[in-house]
């Protein structure tokens, strides 16, 4: 099906592409190079959402062991990015440090080393000593157990990503139609026929829904539900300084990074809300104060410019959904990242492509199921074509 303007109202494509982050900045780059036309929609510009507000970590450690493969594969194509979009994006493989401070998590990180060898990813354990030589900014004075490292894992900037991608998707031909925010998926005879907004109705042979925080919103329309929950995630950004963190690190009260141009990036663990409002709050810059200061004395020198929130969508198992929706075999969903959807949205973008196009992927994805979940029922009745 070719993209064609039918009276200024209707557009068809082959497929429409629901939210613009990186989940459906890949997937509709990945169906445009094989052939596909496909309009991608989003409520804002590109990256406008969780994407464009993430501590920019590519990581493979530390995930559910289902997703370790993906990530792993995820990662693969992150090392040719800057080759393939011909732009730099700060992608950086510096490694990423996880600290332990309590006899309990130290025990359970050393058997997910163990776990993490076995399926193949280089994962190392670090006694205090290793990780005070490696990282000389921590406390002396904190009492820490050691740490576990991924060499492979690293970092990249969002912002210059958007970029790059929105010059990608230009090139493929894909319809980039931003601050179109798709408000209802088109059902015709129990069949998926495209998306609408309030501007326009796209037609489709598949719709695919990368919606974010937004998905649930959407699936509704089609009389399914998903069981997702919101959490804010906020970061604050600290002046430039000399070079003091030399990988992505996490510990018991966030994750921080440091940015290509000297910024400290201190994120702060996210918590549940119950709407989407991303201003950031005050708790932000007093966990930090309390929290970091413990671990890294130097930042309370350290000024601190600016901060930013955004809001991830988690499911109950903290695995997301990656799957055909219930009774529909032309809608797609990929959602419930869980706050570490980031490092995964090029492997996503190609296996959703592949079962698009080719009618199944080269990754199994029966992990990432929706029939995993019992609540398959239909809660809403669909948006029929009126």
């Amino acid at each position: 099906m070719k993209n064609t303007n039918l009276s200024g109202r209707f557009l068809k494509a082959d497929t429409v592409v629901a939210g613009a982050g990186i989940m459906g900045v890949f997937t509709a780059l990945y169906l445009a190079r094989k052939g596909q036309s496909v309009i991608l929609l989003d409520k804002g510009p590109i990256f406008r959402a969780a994407t464009g507000r993430t501590g920019g970590g590519v990581r493979q450690q530390y995930r559910q062991p289902v997703e370790t493969p993906l990530s792993m594969e995820a990662v693969k194509i992150w090392a040719d990015l800057r080759e393939d979009l011909d732009s730099d994006i700060e992608y950086r493989q510096a490694g990423n440090l996880k600290l332990l401070r309590n006899e309990e998590e130290t025990a359970e990180a050393k058997n997910r080393v163990k776990r993490e060898n076995a399926q193949g990813l280089e994962v190392f354990w670090w006694e205090e000593k290793d990780v005070r030589d490696y990282l000389p900014v921590l406390n002396p004075n904190l009492p820490i157990q050691g740490a576990t490292f991924c060499p492979s894992d690293g970092t990249a900037n969002a912002l210059l990503l958007a970029g790059a991608m929105r010059r990608a998707l230009r090139e493929t031909g894909v319809q980039l139609r931003t601050h179109e925010p798709a408000k209802r998926i088109l059902i015709s005879d129990g069949h998926v026929i495209g998306i609408e907004t309030d501007r326009n109705r796209y037609l489709a042979d598949t719709v695919v829904n990368t919606a974010g925080a937004w998905a649930q919103e959407l699936i509704k329309t089609a009389g399914l539900d998903i069981p997702l929950i919101y959490r804010k995630s906020q970061i604050i950004v600290t002046e430039p300084v000399p070079p003091v963190l030399p990988c992505f690190i996490s510990f018991e009260h966030g994750y921080c990074r440091q940015a290509v141009n000297g910024n400290l990036h201190l994120g702060v663990r996210g918590y549940p809300v119950q709407d989407k409002n991303t201003d950031i709050s005050s708790q932000a810059f007093t966990d930090i104060g309390e929290g970091y200061t413990q671990y890294f004395p130097f930042l309370r020198q350290t000024l601190l410019i600016r901060g930013f929130a955004g809001i991830t969508t988690w499911s109950p198992d903290h695995i997301p959904i990656i799957d055909q929706a219930p009774g529909y075999d032309n809608l797609f969903i990929a959602a419930g990242f869980s706050g570490h959807g980031f490092c995964l949205g090029p492997i996503v973008g190609k296996l959703l492509s592949e079962w698009i196009v080719d009618g199944g992927t080269s990754m199994d994805l029966s992990a990432f199921s929706w029939s995993r979940f019992s609540n398959l029922e239909a809660k809403h009745k669909p948006g029929e074509l009126t």
